[in-house]
């Protein structure tokens, strides 16, 4: 069994330190762009139903006296049914280790645990992005904001409904070949646009301020979950809210991640657990779009 005690746990041992605390990782950002559906008391699997499209071929158009014409047309489901499964990190931290930190290790061993599970959630559903159908990009070239309309133009040929979200690796966003790069050099009609005209700066202080969140009224997020195709590539994506469904068990709030604590006074030490129930689907899968860069 491993154990957090003294001799791996020194960061803060008989010493007086600062506030500041290193966060191993950061908070998971795929919940806000997937649909969440907590599961039922008493099952632990959820239920999406997907509606089949009905179109201008559905829709009949009637004249004068005749429009009390019965239209009558079926409305399909297609349900999904989604399993959740444990997610879980276990650490044993000893007394020694608890009491001699003076940074409130058992606090901040939480807050590691909860954000390890919290990215392995990003993972799973990041995982799924390369499954849509839809793909725009190649891996030879960067993020731009070509691709996201593209993208953008795909999901509404497809009557995907708003709002969307583009998730991209960090770098796609914010690296050498990021979306960010374009905010400085927008070009219209071959000229200089209002982003980059001479003196104006002004996409620099967009970038400065890290206004690169939302685009063309799309959400930017960004996850160093998002799956690779090879070496300095990325397979970010844009997608409603309809392209992947999520089942979890709702723990309060709607927080999927729990964290527990059971005392071994015989082992003078705290076991600590951090939760997740949850599982991933791809629903509609013309909801969703590939986008392929070059990150490096």
């Amino acid at each position: 069994m491993a154990y957090t005690d003294t001799d791996v746990s020194t960061g803060a041992l008989d010493l007086a330190i600062g506030g500041a605390i290193v966060q191993f990782n950061k908070v998971a950002v795929m919940p806000q762009t997937l649909n969440m559906v907590a599961c039922p008391q008493g099952s632990v699997t959820a239920r999406i139903p997907v509606y089949a499209k009905l179109g201008i071929s559905n829709v009949e158009t009637a004249s004068a006296g005749a429009e009390g014409a019965t239209n009558s047309e079926v409305i399909t489901t297609a349900p999904k049914d989604i399993e959740v499964l444990r997610n879980h990190i276990d650490v044993t931290i000893t007394d020694l280790a608890a009491y001699g930190n003076a940074d409130a290790l058992m606090v901040n061993a939480g807050q590691a645990i909860g954000n390890a599970v919290a990215l392995e959630f990003d993972t799973q559903a990041c995982a799924l992005i390369d499954d849509f159908a839809t793909t725009v990009g190649t891996d030879a070239t960067g993020m731009s904001m070509s691709k996201l309309f593209a993208a953008v133009g795909n999901l509404e040929k497809n009557d995907a409904p708003r709002p969307y979200s583009c998730v991209l690796d960090p770098l796609s966003v914010w690296g050498d070949f990021g979306i960010s790069n374009e905010l400085g050099s927008v070009a219209v009609n071959e000229s200089a646009g209002a982003l980059n005209s001479a003196g104006s700066g002004v996409g620099e202080a967009l970038r400065g301020a890290g206004q690169v969140s939302v685009l063309g009224g799309v959400k930017i997020l960004s996850s160093s979950a998002v799956p690779s195709s090879g070496a300095g590539t990325a397979q970010g994506g844009c997608f409603a809210k309809t392209a992947i469904g999520c089942a979890y068990i709702d723990f309060g709030g709607g927080g999927f991640v729990q964290i527990e604590t059971q005392r071994d006074s015989k082992a003078a030490s705290t076991d600590m657990t951090a939760n997740g129930y949850f599982g991933f689907l791809e629903t509609v899968d013309l909801h969703g779009v590939t986008i392929l860069n070059e990150t490096a």
